[in-house]
């Protein structure tokens, strides 16, 4: 393979966008463990896809950016499977959504490609992550719908609040926990304390 990634697809080549693009986020993930996301350049990511950097703006023409929301992405997409078997297992909504903003937490802050979103080596190179925001939105929005409606059935969802509104919350909420410190360190309890005062307490109605 060219260090120069100026080979093009040759006789292995993808058959449909879909498989193109994931090849080049494999390419992409390949090179972020090797050399880390921060010093991985588009040459990079050509080189290991084997292919030219022509080909590699044909599917992604916004370049490093956007291949490295691309990995955001779909390992968020892949993540909300386990998520939602995590929820399962609770017997309340209340429970479900306290369990699973702090198990969403610490799922980030153990995954290399989802806690790129809050690398500052890298959020403060990239457009892409910075406009992450509307598609992970998008995301939340499309899981928490059905609990959501669910919820709101069961006459158990504070008055005025939609699923967008509470997906949105709940999103701003993760966010938080995971790019600001806080004041104070707080013990698993009481951070699952805080979770259930303030992020329940602003989409159902309290007792």
């Amino acid at each position: 393979m060219a260090r120069n990634g100026t080979a093009s697809w040759g006789s292995d080549a993808p058959t449909t966008i879909d498989e193109a693009r994931n090849r080049l986020i494999d390419a992409a993930e390949a090179c972020f463990t090797r050399f880390g996301a921060a010093k991985t350049t588009l040459e990079d990511i050509a080189t290991q896809a084997g292919v030219s950097r022509a080909t590699v703006y044909r599917y992604f023409d916004g370049g490093r950016d956007e291949i490295i929301l691309a990995v955001v992405l779909r390992e968020a997409r892949d993540f909300l499977d386990s998520l939602a078997r995590r929820v399962e297992r609770e017997d309340t909504l209340e429970d479900a959504i306290v369990e699973g903003v702090l198990f969403t937490v610490a799922t980030v802050r153990k995954s290399e490609h989802l806690s790129l979103l809050f690398a500052p080596e890298v959020a403060g190179q990239t457009s892409a992550i910075a406009g992450a925001s509307t598609a992970l939105f998008e995301i939340a929005t499309d899981f928490l719908r059905p609990i959501f409606e669910q919820a709101r059935a069961e006459k158990v969802v504070r008055p005025g609040v939609e699923a967008e509104d509470a997906a949105e919350f709940v999103l701003r909420m993760i966010l938080s926990l995971l790019s600001v410190p806080g004041p104070r360190q707080r013990t698993a309890g009481k951070q699952r304390e805080f979770v259930r005062t303030f992020c329940v307490g602003a989409v159902l109605k309290s007792e």
